[in-house]
C-alpha cells in the first residue's frame, strides 16, 4: 500500500497545499553556467507557508496596540523580498498630524531627518514618540533595538504641525486615508539586515496619540552582480 502510495505522488506532485506559491520577477539559471554567480537560482518574491506573519501581544489590536489601523500600509508587502539595497517604509494616516520625536528637524523637500529630536521623550501610554522598527525577537515588549526612520515624508507632529515632501505613492492595497498622511522609511543596510527571513515590528503613534502597532515578515537577498533591471539571470 505505501509503494502504491509512493509511486502515486511522484507521478502527480505535492498536493496544492504543499506547495508554496511563488509570485513576482522570474528567475532564470544559465544552463552550464560559466560562472558560479549565473549557476545560482535566486527567488526574489515568495508567498506561502515559509513564512507567516509573526505574532506576539502587540501584533493584535487589544491592549496597548489601540489603532494599529492608522498603519495603513507597508512596503514590501507582507511575504515578499528585497534587497539588501533596498528600503522598508511605512505609512501612517489619521485625523491629526502623526508624531514623531519632539523637536526633530527634517529637511522640508526631501524629508531627510536633519537633526533627531528627543528620542527618548515617551508618550502618556510609556511608548516612545519616535517612530521605531524592531526585528525579532528583540521587539519593543523585549526592551530591543530600535531602529529609527531615515526619511520623514507628508505630515507628522514634532512638538508643532509640519509637512515635508518626496513621499512615495502609496500602494495598492493600502488601507483608506484620513486626513494627514506620513511615510516613514528605513534603509535596510542602515539596520544591518542580510540575506535572510526576517520578522518586523513597526511601532507608532497616530496624531491623536494613539498607540499602533503592526508586524510583517520579509526576506532579504543580496542581488547578484549579473542582475538586470528585470530581476533575471542572463541566459
Amino acid at each position: 500500500m505505501l509503494a502504491i502510495f509512493g509511486f502515486a505522488y511522484i507521478m502527480s506532485g505535492p498536493t496544492p497545499s504543499q506547495t508554496p506559491i511563488l509570485i513576482g520577477p522570474e528567475s532564470v539559471v544559465k544552463q552550464n553556467p560559466a560562472s558560479k554567480a549565473q549557476a545560482v537560482l535566486q527567488l526574489y518574491n515568495f508567498e506561502g507557508a515559509t513564512i507567516t506573519p509573526p505574532t506576539t501581544s502587540l501584533c493584535t489590536k487589544g491592549g496597548a496596540n489601540v489603532h494599529p489601523e492608522a498603519l495603513v500600509a507597508y512596503s514590501p508587502e507582507q511575504a515578499t523580498a528585497i534587497s539588501t539595497k533596498g528600503q522598508i517604509k511605512l505609512w501612517v494616516s489619521d485625523t491629526k498630524q502623526p508624531y514623531i520625536a519632539p523637536n526633530e528637524q527634517i529637511t522640508k523637500y526631501t524629508g531627510v531627518v536633519k537633526t533627531p529630536g528627543d528620542r527618548t521623550a515617551t508618550a502618556p501610554d510609556g511608548y516612545k514618540w519616535e517612530p521605531q522598527l524592531y526585528v525579532f525577537p528583540k521587539t519593543v515588549e523585549k526592551t530591543g533595538q530600535p531602529y529609527y526612520p531615515a526619511l520623514v515624508q507628508g505630515d507628522y507632529y514634532n512638538g508643532t504641525a509640519n509637512v515635508s515632501y518626496g513621499s512615495d505613492q502609496l500602494p495598492s492595497y493600502a488601507l483608506p486615508l484620513s486626513n494627514y498622511t506620513v511615510e516613514f522609511t528605513w534603509y535596510v543596510q542602515d539596520i544591518g539586515l542580510t540575506d535572510n527571513d526576517y520578522q518586523i515590528e513597526f511601532v507608532v503613534h497616530d496624531g491623536n496619540q494613539k498607540l499602533g502597532v503592526k508586524c510583517m515578515s520579509l526576506r532579504i537577498y543580496t542581488p547578484p552582480e549579473t542582475e538586470n533591471q528585470q530581476n533575471k539571470l542572463p541566459l
